[in-house]
């Protein structure tokens, strides 16, 4: 399907011959035309798929110009994510005739400028995170989000934290009960799922990811480097392989720093990429990663949060994240819309949990190894479970996660299922030293 075919206004035509959009991809072509139609829908598809412009396109053909009130709202996880939008939806309503007011509030911004222009005037078209749009809406009571008829989640399994879901109700509680709801997400975690069930039990499933949770055009490998020097298996890398933009993810910020240092020291000039930087700082990284000035990125989950770096060729994992929704949003930095990549982890650990879970949910998994100067690849072959691994698993029947606990239960879950599980380990270990002992 091509965009050329839609039916949306000619201006917004004139902008995505100007930004070369021919054809839809296959979440568009499901999304946007019943998003114009006026249907609320929950989008579920891989990262990099096109699921920004299914919203972008829409919101910009029904926003009324001359109508000077909040008529949608975007919530995002991010101010990155947050400005990488602002930024799209200005290309795309740049030729409008009349102005489109839109307004951009995160984390970072100028906050007495945004309450003065508020007590003003009312923008078109919110983007914020759910702290911004909470402070200005409920503590300073300036921003009038009650009158918006669509409310657009992008990233919405990093939006639907534990932590936030009482915000996150507070500010639903605003909205008219026919507001048009558009929301994106790679995955469907839990808090997300009760989200839908509560508020949205009439909109459109539209899901294109299947059992993957990851695009085809991504290939993922795992080194094991047990018993080897990380930075070392690092280096050795790099000599072999020459990309055109590498992200390297740690999972702390002294990992970050340690790990960015390192390359620095032994010939890979790089950049650091994470919270410890300013609003402005990061803005700045970010315009010269994409001018090309940095070919090795070194980052925190915080760039994995729906930031869109043209031309990753390769990610690396110098360390897995514990929560496989943090390993889907770094993977798919790579391979954005049609292109390829890989993603490459370090795995200092022997978790075959970890990558059998990925595997599971379509994962096509990848051992590789250096050897010799050569890059090599074999197929991870799942290994068959046992009668004690059996017993693990059921340990998450026998002590359930209801949707509501009370306190530190969790903590306490957790407690119990790690207990018995080193017993079940201990055991499988003495029934290995008993049969070894009867065949001797």
């Amino acid at each position: 399907m091509k965009f050329k075919s839609l039916k949306i206004k000619n201006y917004i035509q004139d902008a995505l011959v100007d930004l070369n959009f021919q054809d839809l991809t296959p979440i568009q072509e499901e999304v946007i035309p019943k998003a114009l139609e006026g249907q609320s829908i929950v989008g579920k598809s891989p990262t990099g798929t096109g699921k920004t412009h299914c919203f972008l396109i829409p919101i910009a053909n029904e926003v009324k110009p001359n109508l000077k009130e909040v008529q949608v709202v975007i919530i995002v996880p991010t101010r990155e994510l947050g400005q990488q939008i602002y930024d799209e939806l200005k290309k795309i309503t740049r030729y409008s005739p009349e102005y489109i007011d839109l307004r951009l509030y995160v984390g970072g911004g100028r906050r007495d400028e945004e309450i003065k222009r508020l007590e003003l005037s009312q923008p078109q078209v919110v983007i914020g995170t759910i702290g911004k749009i909470e402070d200005l809406a409920f503590n300073e009571n300036l921003l009038k989000i009650y009158t918006a008829n669509v409310l657009v989640i992008d990233e919405a399994d990093m939006v639907f934290t534990p932590e936030d879901m009482t915000r996150i109700d507070q500010i639903f509680g605003q909205f008219k009960e026919n507001i048009q709801s558009l929301v994106f997400s790679a995955t469907i975690t839990d808090e997300l799922s009760r989200f839908i069930d509560k508020y949205l039990n009439k909109s459109v499933n539209v899901d294109l990811s299947g059992k993957k949770i990851s695009k085809d055009s991504i290939k993922h490998v795992f080194i094991k480097t047990k018993n080897k020097d990380k930075n070392n298996q690092l280096l050795e890398l790099f000599k072999i392989m020459n990309p055109y933009l590498v992200l390297l993810f740690a999972n702390t910020l002294e990992e970050v720093d340690n790990l960015s240092n390192f390359l620095g020291t032994n010939g890979y000039p790089n950049v650091k990429l994470d919270s410890s930087l300013k609003p402005r700082e990061r803005r700045n990284v970010l315009a010269r990663i994409k001018k090309g000035e940095y070919q090795y990125v070194v980052a925190s989950d915080l760039a994995a949060r729906g930031m869109d770096i043209t031309g990753v060729s390769l990610v690396v994992n110098y360390s897995l994240p514990t929560d496989i929704k943090y390993y889907i949003h770094r993977s798919g930095r790579t391979a954005r819309f049609k292109d390829t990549g890989k993603v490459i982890s370090l795995l200092d650990f022997d978790d075959e949990k970890y990558l059998a879970r990925l595997h599971g949910r379509g994962l096509d998994i990848y051992f590789g190894e250096i050897v010799e100067g050569m890059f090599k690849e074999t197929k991870y072959q799942e290994r068959k479970k046992n009668k004690y691994d059996e017993e693990i698993e059921v340990l998450h029947v026998k002590y359930p996660l209801p949707p509501k606990v009370k306190p530190n239960y969790r903590k306490r879950r957790k407690e119990k299922i790690a207990k018995e599980t080193r017993q079940i380990k201990r055991k499988r270990v003495e029934d290995i030293y008993k049969r070894k002992a009867k065949n001797d």
